[in-house]
């Protein structure tokens, strides 16, 4: 979805000063439901992906850990010896490797498997994109199937992945999706029972035009085409939904038309309105699902956590633009403020939701825990707290890390991040710089929010003008890609602590009183510059 206004709109891209930022809303809708969780729960406003791609970004929302944990990025690197390991799609897949330290991604490192062994009923419906597909062919229940044993009860309306042109016809279909979901919430409607379910609206994706999938028949789907008249499957009318299809008789058609009104006529306007296209379908179903949720007297017991994979300002760059999301926390019961201003990354959901369900601490299966990188900002949303917290960013080969007003890059040959920077001329930039530096707020100490009058913090590279900082930043960084490395995948588990400032501090405090007695593999790794000078002063003594 496009990345709104009112939705605490990243730092513009630096070379995109006069278009961005801001999406202003359809032209006949301001998107209602989704506004009502925003306005009746709580806003994260420095909310982050770890890594700006649909499937990486989903990896790690659903285990907790950065993408290049995964098993399988952890094989591929130690069996290549890439290091850093590749942030990647294929990569980031829900699967169990035996022979690597803590891979068992499938059958254990999961959230859906912790809820699962904990008395929760698990569910998924969407778009999954976390399971390695046949590139010719979709076996719909094979991979139904693989998607249970990783934790899930129930996976309805599933795409696998994008919809690419092997697709056959099949489209997105929003009224599918819907239906699959509040079926899920009313089975467990009058049940003393728990659930959590997994929900992935397909729109608005480029894989496939939205402007054409909302003209195909809502009976299409990925399971089976029930328009046809004969069949023992026939739906005369579409898919009966409260909120969406419901008030025109269950006519998708009907129904449908009033989205393109909403969005406006193009013929009119002359602009594309196909992001507003999809932006209304899922508004609309995240109302009808709040609808189920109010209906079966589930709504205020019921944590609705809303999110963007990405951003949408430019997918697959670490430019804010890219890795700053939109996030809202809707429970009623919760006592939530409105907004909380800590840093916050998708790496965090997962131990929140274990932790609001009181199984972090008190988990019926103590087994079924495992180790994440993210933590749970369950309890600091009322202190304040982690102000001072840095958080990490991963794509392809590049890092970057966000610590308060600062954020450092370190940047690949074939970044194109720095690509972008040399291309346009951006100052501080050149062609064979590895690291980059920039200052995110205003002075004041407050985070440059779009605003087209001024130009983009992260067109001014000030590396050259902060060595102390550079140094600090890079040593950070030597330590976050140590413990994310593959390390001896197949022997050695990997290091899920947090690396630090304040640590990293009292760390470089005690090597230089103690000098040449640390000899770690680890600091020889996040300091190597200071044990060549301890080890040159030690022999001239």
């Amino acid at each position: 979805m496009r990345f709104y206004e009112d939705w605490s709109p990243p730092a513009h891209l630096p070379w995109d000063n006069d278009v961005y930022p801001g999406e202003e809303y359809p032209m006949y809708s301001n998107l209602p439901w989704i506004n009502k969780l925003r306005n009746n729960g709580m806003t994260m406003k420095n909310a982050y992906t770890s890594s700006p791609k649909c499937g990486t970004s989903r990896y790690s929302t659903i285990t907790g850990r950065y993408p290049t944990r995964s098993s399988l990025s952890r094989e591929t690197s130690w069996r290549y010896g890439t290091n850093p390991a590749k942030a990647i799609i294929p990569n980031t897949k829900l699967e169990d490797i035996d022979d690597i330290k803590d891979g068992n991604d499938c059958s254990h490192g999961n959230i859906a498997q912790v809820f699962r062994k904990n008395g929760y009923t698990t569910g998924m419906v969407g778009k999954w994109h976390l399971t390695d597909t046949d590139t010719d062919r979709f076996n719909i229940e094979e991979i139904r199937s693989k998607i249970i044993s990783c934790g899930f009860d129930k996976v309805e309306a599933m795409w696998p992945e994008n919809m690419l042109r092997r697709w056959d016809g099949i489209e997105h279909n929003m009224e599918y999706v819907t239906y699959k979901a509040i079926e899920f919430i009313e089975d467990h409607a009058d049940k003393d029972d728990d659930w959590f379910l997994y929900v992935n609206p397909t729109v608005p994706h480029p894989s496939s035009d939205v402007a054409r999938a909302i003209e195909v028949d809502c009976r299409v789907t990925i399971d089976g085409d029930y328009s046809v008249e004969g069949t023992a499957d026939f739906m005369p009318t579409g898919w009966s939904i409260e909120g969406m299809t419901k008030e025109f008789g269950d006519d998708c058609v009907a129904y449908r038309n009033t989205v393109k009104e909403r969005a406006g006529d193009t013929s009119l306007t002359g602009k594309d309105h196909s992001a507003d296209l999809g932006s209304i379908w899922v508004d609309d179903s995240v109302g009808a699902i709040y609808k189920a949720l109010n209906r079966t007297n589930q709504l205020e017991d019921t944590v609705i956590l809303f999110q963007l994979d990405h951003g949408t300002a430019e997918k697959s760059m670490l430019w804010e633009g890219g890795i700053r999301i939109p996030q809202f926390i809707h429970y009623p019961n919760g006592n939530l403020p409105d907004t909380y201003d800590g840093l916050v990354s998708t790496i965090d959901i997962g131990p929140s939701m274990l932790d609001i369900a009181g199984i972090l601490n008190d988990p019926i299966d103590p087994d079924s825990l495992y180790e994440m990188d993210g933590k749970s900002w369950w309890d600091a949303v009322d202190s304040g707290a982690w102000n001072d917290r840095c958080l990490f960013f991963e794509i392809f080969d590049d890092r970057a890390l966000r610590c308060g007003c600062d954020k450092y890059m370190l940047l690949s040959s074939d970044s194109r991040e720095l690509k972008n920077a040399v291309w346009y001329g951006w100052s501080g930039f050149e062609a064979d710089q590895t690291e980059a530096l920039f200052d995110l707020c205003d002075g004041t100490g407050l985070y440059i929010d779009a605003n087209p009058s001024r130009s983009s913090p992260e067109a001014v590279n000030i590396a050259a003008e902060q060595p102390d900082k550079i140094f600090t930043y890079s040593a950070l960084m030597k330590c976050h890609l140590n413990k994310t490395g593959a390390r001896e995948a197949t022997t050695v588990a990997p290091l899920y602590d947090e690396c630090r400032l304040d640590e990293l501090k009292s760390e470089y405090d005690a090597l230089i009183s103690g000098c040449c007695q640390w000899t770690t593999e680890r600091y020889l790794w996040v300091f190597p510059n200071l044990f060549y000078l301890c080890a040159l002063w030690a022999y001239t003594l």
